[in-house]
């Protein structure tokens, strides 16, 4: 058991090396929650060809974070000028959220940094090494799933 705890320590440390990494470099102007909206609202009006831009609901549902939180976020990017909401005049139920100018701008240049740097992350690591790596992230996150709820059926500790 110490072993696995010894192991478990180590791997925080290196989980909190990635937590203080500063990537605001990779896309200039906007914070990384800001710069994963802006690609997701990008993604969701290309596949759906919408007149309005993404539906909120599509793009909460995506981004897996509350309402709320969405909102608050969505409120400070139109605030810089990075995107804008508005209603389906013929459903007012329906919001849409689209980029502006900047918006689209601060997207395209941080989506054109982001591809060079993965690039550059993937040639120094190798391709094969990289792939392994991302097999080996998704057993460590079926594990991990696994045994969450394992515990969550443990007598005492359901929800």
């Amino acid at each position: 058991m110490d072993d696995a705890l010894k192991l478990a320590r180590e791997f925080e440390h290196v989980m909190c090396r990635f937590r203080r990494m500063d990537y605001s470099v990779l896309h200039p102007g906007v914070g990384n929650m800001e710069f994963a909206v802006l690609e997701m609202i990008h993604k969701l009006s290309a596949q759906h060809d919408a007149i309005y831009g993404a539906a909120i609901s599509d793009l909460q549902k995506k981004m897996e974070i509350l309402p709320s939180a969405l909102s608050r976020l969505l409120r400070g990017m139109e605030e810089k000028g990075l995107c804008v909401r508005s209603i389906d005049p013929k459903d007012r139920r329906s919001s849409y959220v689209s980029l502006t100018e900047t918006g689209q701008e601060r997207r395209d240049q941080g989506h054109g940094i982001m591809e060079v740097f993965a690039q550059r992350v993937v040639e120094r690591m190798g391709e094969g090494r990289f792939r392994e790596l991302i097999k080996q992230w998704e057993r460590f996150g079926d594990v991990l799933e696994t045994e969450i709820a394992a515990f969550r059926n443990v007598d005492g500790m359901e929800e």
